[in-house]
């Protein structure tokens, strides 16, 4: 079993991303297939994926990993502003924890 993080270290997360320029939402990190009805959604413009934020955060053979999904603004530029989230997630946890981002949407 991979443990999780506790609620309250994922919400200090959360809110440590949310307060990063750039940063306009944050959504629940998910595989690539199950991103494809959100996908077909937004290109039919009934997108349904609404701002459910979450950030994951797992152990497995003693290595920890941060997923997060962010939107990003249009008036930022989204490289930097992964960066600067990417940045923020090592400077809040572990040494040699592996970070995994995803851009959902530029707003």
């Amino acid at each position: 079993m991979i443990p999780a993080a506790e609620p309250s270290e994922t919400h200090d997360l959360i809110t440590r991303v949310r307060a990063v320029d750039g940063v306009s939402d944050i959504y629940t990190p998910r595989a690539a297939i199950a991103q494809i009805p959100g996908l077909i959604a937004a290109a039919a413009g009934t997108a349904t994926d609404g701002p459910s934020a979450e950030i994951l955060v797992t152990v497995k053979d003693d290595v920890p990993t941060v997923a997060a999904r962010i939107a990003t603004s249009r008036q930022d530029s989204t490289p930097d502003t992964a960066r600067r989230v990417a940045d923020t997630l090592l400077a809040h946890t572990p040494e040699g924890t592996r970070i995994t981002l995803q851009i959902a949407r530029i707003h």
